[in-house]
């Protein structure tokens, strides 16, 4: 059920804005001066546009044969899009009222061509409540529009007062020779790691055997053992991945 839909930054309020005539959209882009969103599918073969807000007023902007768009970029007067079948790899540019007239800005990119993006200063425009001192929130600070936000956690739950970030009780950590990770103990479907990865080559070459010294909640407290095959040594490090140390060598 290929679409294109919006939501707030905290994923409510979702709404569908393109689900009718659509295959395979690859790139979206919006045009910020006319209000426009632009998509290209690499199904259909076309760069399409509708209004962001109504989703009335649907146009082809751009319709190829033996093409391959994955992504579309607008700014100013021009729409910018990939197209991985031409000249082995191509970046074009044409009009966006009407790209017939395409003027391709490098070739030779290869198949593995696909996203592109626009930066510049002037496309960033306006503010939110997230701007100023991450708006309270602890770690995340995610935008709703009309001055509201939701606060949320990239490692940990949040408390109950919306803003904190707690540890959670227990988790299981695991070694990937030179990295460690976390899963959840009883929420499968939570991907968030309960506490942040940690890799670091100078100190981690292949991890063997890890055990731990649980003390407290708060975090740089608990202490982590590991040993090492290629050190030939066993290290200790704190959950917050400070303070390593060798203990045996």
């Amino acid at each position: 059920m290929p679409c294109i839909g919006k939501a707030h930054l905290d994923g409510s309020e979702k709404v569908m804005i393109v689900s009718i005539g659509i295959a395979w959209p690859n790139g979206i882009s919006i045009d910020y001066e006319e209000n426009k969103l632009y998509w290209c599918d690499a199904r259909t073969d076309k760069i399409e546009r509708i209004d962001l807000d109504t989703g009335g007023n649907r146009e082809v902007v751009l319709s190829g044969s033996s093409v391959d768009l994955f992504s579309v970029a607008v700014f100013g007067a021009y729409i910018y899009w990939s197209d991985r079948a031409h000249a082995n790899g191509s970046v074009r540019r044409g009009h966006k009222n009407d790209a017939t007239e395409a003027v391709t800005m490098r070739t030779g990119l290869g198949v593995n061509l696909k996203e592109i993006k626009i930066f510049n200063r002037v496309r960033e425009k306006g503010t939110n409540v997230c701007a100023k001192e991450n708006g309270g929130c602890q770690q995340l600070c995610l935008y709703r529009g009309n001055s509201r936000r939701t606060c949320a956690c990239a490692h940990g739950y949040l408390a109950g007062d919306g803003v904190t970030c707690l540890r959670h009780e227990g988790y299981l950590l695991y070694s990937g020779r030179t990295i460690l990770k976390s899963i959840h103990l009883s929420d499968e479907t939570n991907l968030n790691s309960p506490v942040r990865p940690y890799e670091n080559p100078h100190y981690f070459k292949n991890i063997i055997a890890l055990a731990f010294d649980y003390n407290q909640r708060k975090e740089g407290t608990n202490r982590i053992f590991y040993s090492d095959a290629h050190f030939g040594n066993i290290q200790l490090i704190k959950d917050n991945w400070e303070d390593r140390q060798v203990l045996v060598e």
